[in-house]
């Protein structure tokens, strides 16, 4: 069968896969069509917002549009992009362990694997898929857990945190299980591109790279050609909640006056940016 520009193994794929990869077989998507399919998921799942809604949206997340959506990765040029220089930057640093959280196919963890063959990459994901076990049985040096557990060099949370309720918790989580001067890389996407982007995130669209340092670490920069994937570095400093939450409540307030104005802004300039950096 295939998918994309894909040929996807048939025995490799659970029934609801095969029966929904049918279905597009021959069709081509570009990223408007791909969100479009993840949007009806959303809703034929009758997921919400609400804190009621969690039955609904664990039923989305075993939709097979997101065994699509790591496919469509393995061919859109701008994700294959932003794998190779999250993967490069990790290649230059002699990590021992390294975290993909919430790595789902696993496409950016192989990535990881190839360039850095002396890391143990661990892909966290609870229940992966058969296909994403198969394509990454040739790496001995990668493996998939269902939790994170003892302390690494570095965890990788790329297009995770903007669909959980309380992002600073999981970041917090996240590093607790890394060692001092270990980093944490989050490649955040706040905003309302699909409806499983939670709102509840998107006050800390500007927010999250002040607002975390409170937790023990320090900002560092970003991932060199890949500017929405910031680094952190974990401190001795003993985490500060409450700190953190309230620079939170304020950011919340501050996201209902700022959001209205820049947002527009930046749609007239990104334009421009673009064509002065080539």
């Amino acid at each position: 069968m295939r998918i994309l520009q894909i040929d996807v193994p048939e025995q490799e794929l659970a029934c609801d896969e095969l029966a929904y990869f049918s279905q597009l077989q021959g069709r081509d998507l570009d990223l408007s069509k791909l969100w479009e399919l993840m949007d009806r998921a959303w809703e034929s799942a009758g997921a919400g917002y609400a804190q009621t809604d969690q039955e609904a949206v664990s039923k989305f997340y075993k939709s097979p549009v997101w065994l699509l959506n790591g496919l469509f990765t393995e061919c859109d040029p701008d994700s294959k992009r932003h794998r190779d220089r999250i993967a490069n930057w990790l290649a230059g640093h002699a990590f021992e362990v390294i975290y993909d959280y919430g790595g789902g196919y696993g496409s950016l963890a192989r990535k990881i694997a190839a360039l850095c063959p002396n890391s143990q990459v661990r892909v966290v994901e609870p229940f992966p898929r058969k296909l994403a076990l198969a394509v990454s049985r040739n790496f001995t040096n990668l493996t998939f857990v269902a939790a994170l557990s003892g302390r690494a060099d570095c965890i990788i949370a790329q297009d995770v945190l903007e669909h959980i309720i309380d992002p600073l918790d999981v970041f917090g989580h996240l590093l607790d299980h890394v060692h001092v001067r270990g980093y944490v890389v989050t490649a955040n996407c706040f905003y309302p591109d699909i409806k499983c982007h939670l709102p509840q995130t998107f006050h800390l669209r500007y927010a999250f790279r002040h607002i975390v340092p409170s937790l023990g670490c320090r900002y560092v920069g970003t991932i060199p050609g890949v500017r929405h994937a910031q680094i952190f570095q974990k401190t001795n400093a003993e985490p500060n909640w409450e700190k953190a939450r309230r620079q939170e409540q304020l950011s919340k307030r501050w996201s209902r006056v700022v959001h209205p104005i820049v947002e527009p802004i930046k749609t007239v300039l990104r334009p421009i940016w673009r064509a002065l950096n080539g």
